[in-house]
């Protein structure tokens, strides 16, 4: 994102900031790390607050029309990137966010105002990011995205402060920046597909490897935004030999596996599930929905692991369908177990869910197997 027009053209004039008042290096150093902290500090509270709404999210996303309306929107977001029109935040917004004080508490606050400055830019794709991090409900995810975000776009300004020589050695403004927008308006596109696969089923890995291959070919072929610079072509050549690649793989049909699986219970009724809770020894539950992509990675990447399976005959496994959360059974189950959402995982025995056991979104085949352990 700093290599975008909104970012790009206003590094130096942040550096000349930072080290342009006859400070010392020890003092530029704290003022641009102040600015990276900044930087940090936005980013992180808007990855934990997506995050922490993300079990209304998760309901919503119950709907296909929400989901199909979430596409709609991340769609709409990357013909901002394409130059379709211009993500534009209020003058006096912009005008406040861009009115720096001297100082190290200046610079934290420019750091703040980092995002609404570069919103036309960066905008769109955060937007983007913050929907896939509601929709993953995870916490520690959302932090983590967003701190990693904020890493990438304030660690540049500290290294460049502290050797604000070799600014003159940065690549000038020019069309390749376009080019760079372009790349992320593809991004955009693609997480439109990844709300949608859900709903698309097995089609859902076909449409966007070719999806993928058709970005691959056009970057190589048809985009010219950065005609004549070759240094940022050999970049783009190489994103979309990836992609070709990645489209490629996702096109090719991957071999189901033929082995036994967890044998899972499906009770639909509060008598059923009465019956296997009364059941001896531990009981697994998974609580699940059609639209809940970590619940896939669950089932394609974690249940089938032959470790998982083999312990799993130890338990009484139980899948709980709430795809549709209205029904009595699926109300009284909710409010009962507290289940917030989707994918949950719960280990009970007498009647009682063992404590500190539950756990919510992926989790990889050793950590799930070694959590089972843990119930017996």
């Amino acid at each position: 994102l700093n290599l975008t027009p909104c970012v790009y053209p206003l590094i130096p004039i942040t550096i000349s900031f930072f080290g342009g008042k006859d400070t010392s290096k020890g003092r530029t150093f704290w003022m641009a790390l102040a600015y990276v902290l900044g930087i940090a500090v936005t980013y992180s509270i808007l990855g934990v607050v997506a995050a922490l709404g993300g079990g209304l999210f998760g309901a919503l996303l119950t709907n296909p029309i929400v989901l199909i309306g979430i596409a709609v929107i991340l769609v709409g977001l990357s013909l901002s990137m394409f130059g379709v029109y211009e993500f534009r935040l209020p003058t006096g917004l912009m005008t406040a966010a861009s009115q720096s004080k001297a100082g190290i508490f200046g610079s934290f606050f420019m750091g703040l105002t980092l995002g609404i400055v570069a919103a036309p830019c960066v905008g769109p794709f955060v937007i983007g990011l913050l929907t896939y991090v509601a929709a993953q409900q995870n916490v520690l995810l959302g932090l983590t995205m967003f701190f990693t975000l904020a890493m990438g776009l304030g660690l540049p300004y500290l290294f460049l402060a502290m050797y604000s020589s070799k600014l003159s050695s940065l690549p000038r403004s020019g069309t390749w920046m376009i080019g760079v927008r372009v790349i992320f308006g593809l991004v955009l596109i693609a997480m439109a597909i990844y709300f949608l696969m859900p709903l698309l089923g097995s089609a859902g890995n076909l449409v966007m490897a070719i999806f993928l291959l058709g970005s691959g070919v056009y970057l190589i072929m048809f985009d010219n935004s950065a005609e004549g610079n070759l240094a940022f072509n050999r970049i783009k050549q190489a994103i979309a030999i990836v992609l070709v690649i990645i489209g490629t793989w996702m096109a090719v049909p991957q071999p189901e596996g033929h082995g036994p699986g967890i044998a899972w219970e499906h009770p639909t009724s509060q008598l059923e599930l009465d019956a296997l809770l009364a059941q001896d020894g531990v009981i697994m539950i998974d609580v699940y929905a059609d639209w809940c992509i970590p619940c896939k990675e669950m089932d394609k990447f974690t249940f089938p692991d032959p470790d998982v399976v083999n312990l799993s005959q130890q338990f009484v496994a139980i899948k709980i369908d709430m795809t549709q959360q209205s029904g009595e059974f699926e109300k009284t189950f909710m409010e009962k177990y507290s289940i917030k959402g989707v994918p949950t995982y719960l280990f009970i025995r007498d009647q009682v869910e063992l404590p500190g056991l539950r756990s919510t979104g992926f989790e990889n085949a050793t950590e799930f197997h070694a959590r089972m352990q843990k119930a017996l």
